[in-house]
């Protein structure tokens, strides 16, 4: 039987409604470069585009255990000595937790992806912050959940209403997650606003996933682990990982830390049982791990030194621009820019980064692919590169916006 022109296979609906904006937008970049242009990306957060490279330890730990010959699997939650090294390092920061609460995984990706197989049901919810990290949206698509945005507000340094996020929530909402330091505004969350996170949590038995795998890149302020808040009756995911803090992001190694599993005995099953199932996280930079929980200050003093470099410098410039505006994030490498839309001629914060793509070769990521509307003017930066590379990006952004005013 011939085959007809309409196609044999056609895709799950579920993913009708899956989006990775960050990834998605490249494809219009590479279409310039397809014209001999040069594109500068600012946006993907991968540190290693931009020069920066893990600790030397960290280096020298995984090719050591390469050369040893551990190119076998690793036990389905992680190497004995690096889940004792995590969860020595968890209890440091005031996080309770044991090694048998610590799964190591295929980075901080796959522990959320986990968490969420082993806890949601169709038609369950999760209560995800908006603007947010896609990868959350694009879990709950796929297990047929169902995502309940609470709003950042742009105005309160980009934090939530814990009132808001009270009145979201139903009979059917399982889980409330957290990104703290937050992705995409690069924004921190003050202690009282975490009591109240944790209090809404333990009102209505939410079970909280925090993601911090930004925990040591931040500026002038100290960062609090929510887990630290949760006493014995709010069970918490901590998710962490060596992508961010340690510049490792292609090791692909995360893990999560189980905060009162006392609470949640048959899901901490659940979650061995899916570790079981896909045998396990990568081999060799599990020997990292110990390194990296033992680090010396001075790497990330380093890093934090040319990162607060150049977040001042995207700061001060893009808030010079009539028009263009931004907060002043503490922590993470991220700001969310605003263009005035009633002041100069583009139709969405879409249009205004494919613009200035096309005009300038410069990428950034409009804000409604992190889930703000899209007439309200938003984008996010990554101000991953050194400071002439920005100090250029932003005079050529303040010349393009000039030719539209």
């Amino acid at each position: 039987m011939p085959y007809s022109n309409s196609p044999v296979f056609i895709p799950a609906q579920r993913v009708q409604n899956y989006h990775y904006a960050i990834r998605n937008i490249v494809s219009k970049a590479r279409h310039q470069e397809e014209q001999g242009k040069t594109v500068t990306y600012l946006n993907i957060g991968d540190p290693i585009l931009y020069g920066f490279q893990p600790p030397e330890e960290l280096i020298e730990s995984t090719v050591l255990a390469l050369r040893q010959g551990h190119n076998g699997y690793s036990p389905s939650c992680g190497k004995k000595d690096a889940v004792e090294a995590i969860a020595e390092d968890a209890l440091s920061r005031g996080i309770p937790t044991s090694p048998e609460n610590i799964i190591i995984t295929f980075g901080a990706s796959e522990a959320a992806d986990l968490v969420c197989t082993a806890m949601l049901n169709p038609g369950d919810e999760v209560l995800c912050p908006s603007p947010g990290y896609p990868l959350y949206n694009a879990i709950i698509a796929k297990l047929n959940a169902r995502e309940l945005q609470y709003k950042l507000d742009p105005d309160n340094n980009w934090h939530p209403d814990p009132e808001e996020i009270e009145r979201e929530i139903t009979s059917r909402t399982k889980i409330l997650v957290v990104i703290n330091p937050n992705n995409p505004t690069g924004e921190l969350y003050p202690p009282e606003l975490i009591r109240k996170l944790v209090e809404i949590a333990r009102k209505h038995r939410l079970l909280v996933i925090t993601d911090e795998v930004y925990h040591k890149l931040v500026y002038e302020e100290k960062h609090i682990p929510l887990a630290s808040m949760a006493e014995e009756d709010v069970a918490v995911i901590t998710i962490d990982s060596l992508s961010k803090n340690y510049m490792a992001p292609g090791w692909r190694i995360g893990w999560f830390a189980i905060t009162n599993s006392h609470l949640v005995p048959d899901v901490h099953f659940a979650f061995i049982k899916l570790a079981d199932a896909r045998l396990c996280a990568p081999m060799s930079p599990q020997y990292a791990i110990k390194a990296a929980m033992k680090l010396r200050k001075d790497y990330i003093e380093c890093v934090m030194r040319r990162l607060h470099a150049q977040r001042d410098i995207t700061v001060d410039m893009l808030n010079a621009i009539p028009g263009i505006s931004c907060n002043n994030p503490k922590g993470a490498f991220y700001v969310m820019g605003k263009v005035d839309l009633d002041m100069l001629p583009f139709r969405s914060d879409e249009d205004f980064v494919l613009k200035l793509l096309q005009e300038k070769q410069i990428l950034f990521v409009h804000g409604s692919g992190f889930g703000t509307d899209p007439s309200q003017g938003f984008f996010r930066v990554v101000f991953l590169p050194d400071v002439s590379t920005l100090k250029k990006v932003y005079s050529d952004l303040g010349d393009f916006i000039k030719q539209y005013q």
